[in-house]
């Protein structure tokens, strides 16, 4: 028994970031009147959270996704248990079937598929689009603080170039990774 996951995208990415620019500002110790590189601030945090969702495979804030999986070969009961990428998945919103090019057949929950335990139970083998929503409502405190980090790192080092000799002293002082929290989210697919 195989899945093969073909690809994944956002539909829709939340308009709200789990750290505000003002918690931005205070974590960098600006002045409240310095209020110059609030849209740069935003752009890091945004970039930030990105980052830690590409690491971790978690989705810090919510956000709706479509993925393309493929499963085939035959399990000892047929069943397939899929764990969608970029979790925790809060809901499966639509479940097709590919009959053909750019044809597919849309599926029923509880008939055709399942979710349970936040995980895909399909029951049969084929092409599937699976579109479903993802990330926490609130983004963990540790986190935010991994986000805040990667912000004053970005913040303080804008405009420094990191090729040439320079790299090696800037790269060094990129935020200690074993330090931060993210390590405990990775998702782990079994």
């Amino acid at each position: 028994m195989s899945i093969l996951v073909n690809s994944i995208s956002v539909i829709a990415d939340s308009s709200v970031e789990p750290v505000s620019i003002t918690d931005a500002r205070n974590w960098l110790r600006l002045d409240t009147a310095y209020t110059e590189d609030d849209n740069l601030i935003a752009e890091l945090i945004t970039s930030a959270r990105k980052h830690i969702e590409k690491l971790t495979g978690v989705n810090l804030v919510n956000k709706s996704m479509k993925v393309l999986i493929n499963v085939y070969g035959q399990p000892k009961n047929p069943t397939y248990v899929v764990d969608l990428p970029y979790g925790p998945v809060v809901c499966v919103d639509l479940v097709r079937l590919k009959t053909g090019i750019n044809t597919y057949d849309t599926l029923t929950k509880n008939t055709h598929y399942e979710f349970t335990g936040g995980k895909l139970w399909i029951y049969s083998q084929g092409d599937y689009e699976v579109t479903y929503t993802s990330g926490y409502g609130d983004c963990p405190a540790d986190l935010e603080s991994d986000i805040l980090t990667l912000v004053a790192w970005s913040y303080e080092n804008r405009g420094k170039k990191i090729e040439g000799q320079g790299r090696e002293g800037l790269l060094r002082s990129y935020p200690n990774w074993d330090g931060m929290n993210y390590h405990q989210y990775k998702k782990i697919v079994i």
